[in-house]
């Protein structure tokens, strides 16, 4: 199923990341940090260990930067997410093939097991009957209080791309389709000198912001 909504333009970006409380800006500081933490696995290291300090760089960035605007962390079948205070609205962090692609649905780089499955079936059940998916379109987060939603981000070289988006669901292990896309980098905005090196502090510091309820 394609997405309902793609957003992509900046403009309309930040405008619905304030539905949020966030940043796109923030949201990079998240990515910069995830491409900084892969670049610190060596060549003794495990196969994985790129993909591993992703994951945990990622989960950790993504929940400090919701924590300061009032999120709590929230783990649910073995799914790390952080957690809106006053809804079930959650974001958990995600390396995928692809990201910010429009022609292509970002796919889980370690596919998404049946945790993931149950917390999106759960989240995401009702949110739009098949015959009201265009009304999506029109729906704000004030509106829409639930839903589990993935910062989706991509390394490839220096190709370095991430979205914010809302899956349908999971099939053969891995997302089966999106209802909103938000992309945060797309292809080609990720400039060589904003790569970070290693030697950073051991998290980000983020603005708190006023949390929209």
């Amino acid at each position: 199923m394609a997405a309902v909504r793609v957003l992509a333009d900046h403009p309309e970006v930040d405008a619905r990341l304030a539905e949020f409380g966030v940043t796109r800006q923030a949201l990079l500081e998240v990515v910069r940090g995830v491409v900084a933490a892969r670049a610190d696995a060596i060549a003794d290291d495990p196969a994985s260990a790129e993909g591993q300090l992703a994951y945990i760089y990622g989960t950790r960035y993504v929940r400090q930067l919701f924590r300061a605007i009032g999120w709590v962390n929230y783990r649910e079948n073995n799914v790390e997410s952080v957690k809106h205070p006053d809804s079930p609205l959650k974001v958990v962090y995600q390396s995928v093939d692809l990201a910010a692609d429009k022609l292509h649905k970002p796919q889980a780089v370690s596919g998404k097991g049946s945790g993931a499955d149950r917390i999106i079936a759960v989240g995401q059940a009702g949110l739009f009957p098949e015959e009201e998916m265009s009304a999506a379109r029109d729906q704000s987060l004030a509106e829409l209080r639930t839903g589990v939603w993935f910062f989706c981000v991509s390394v490839q070289g220096d190709d370095v791309r991430a979205e914010l988006s809302l899956p349908s669901g999971i099939s053969g292990g891995n997302f089966e389709g999106f209802i909103e896309r938000i992309f945060i980098l797309d292809g080609g905005e990720w400039p060589a000198d904003a790569i970070l090196d290693s030697d950073r502090p051991d998290g980000i510091e983020f603005e708190p912001a006023v949390l929209r309820r």
